[in-house]
């Protein structure tokens, strides 16, 4: 069987899977696995390009996602523990471990009725999976909760993808999976972006402004933020590992604008100084703020 034809029959057994959840696992070879693993992940990163990148896209268009404290001012190797080893082996054993018939269940509840609600249990804890990463953002409006299921798509498409592999192969397989998904999407393409992203520069008669955009926190180098403002006008801005918001709420009233821009090295010098909404104009050329 060549490689197209597992990866089309992967796909129809996980749409199968997907509209009707059995509780079947299926004995692999390791190499079977292992294209059972790539081909699974070739599947959800089509979906996510084709399907949750537009819904994220149209929900941004509303609303502008602020990022949880939690994810702010982290270093490469704190961000890989808790996105690729803390939250695979604890969210997978708390949301999908029991998806499986054991024999403890067998003195609750019998196979055939555990058959019944199988579907049931595998579309709920995909339903809380997806759901319980709005605590991701710190949004609180009508509209943030309105357009939650956009916001969380990738979670709950993910939480039945990785329901299929628990089923199928067992709790370790759905972990990996896991944690792999994090690793590109969380880590590794924010890197590689930040590597083709050029630096904003600008430099005219009134100022002279470089911004470089970082991934993680470097534990090498001190986050700084020091402005010089003088009658409301700025004459100086100098910020290492500094995120965009934190500097939007010290220059303006706190939440009176919003950006889901993260951390920034930011260097900026005016002689004679310029106004705050000139240097907010500045930003938005480059960055989007709301």
């Amino acid at each position: 069987m060549n490689y197209l034809q597992r990866l089309k029959r992967d796909t129809k057994d996980l749409l199968q899977f997907i509209k009707k959840p059995d509780d079947v696992q299926i004995e692999f070879s390791s190499k079977r696995k292992f294209h059972f693993i790539s081909n699974l992940l070739i599947i959800e990163i089509i979906f996510f390009l084709v399907l949750v990148l537009p819904l994220n896209y149209l929900a941004e268009k509303f609303i502008t996602l602020k990022p949880s404290d939690a994810f702010e001012n982290l270093t490469w190797f704190q961000a890989v523990f808790l996105m690729v080893i803390f939250a695979p082996l604890s969210e997978e054993f708390i949301f999908r471990y029991a998806l499986r018939y054991k024999k403890l269940f067998s003195h609750l509840i019998n196979r055939e009725k555990w058959n019944r609600i199988f579907p049931f249990l595998v579309y709920i804890s995909s339903i809380i999976f997806g759901f319980v990463h709005l605590d991701n953002y710190v949004n609180d409006s009508w509209k943030f909760y309105a357009l939650s299921p956009f916001i969380v798509a990738s979670q709950l498409s993910g939480g039945l993808i990785l329901s299929y592999i628990r089923v199928r192969l067992n709790i370790f397989y759905s972990m990996l999976y896991h944690a792999l998904w994090n690793l590109l999407l969380g880590i590794s393409i924010p890197c590689i972006m930040l590597l083709f992203t050029s630096p904003f520069a600008e430099k005219t008669q009134d100022y002279d402004i470089r911004i470089e955009q970082k991934a993680f926190i470097n534990d090498n180098e001190p986050v700084l933020s020091e402005t010089k403002i003088v009658d409301d006008r700025i004459y100086s801005i100098e910020t290492r590992q500094y995120s965009l918001q934190s500097l939007l709420d010290h220059l303006y009233r706190k939440d009176q604008f919003t950006t889901d821009e993260g951390l920034m090295n930011i260097h900026f010098k005016s002689e004679k100084g310029i106004s705050k909404d000139e240097f907010l104009k500045i930003l938005q050329k480059e960055y989007e703020i709301k």
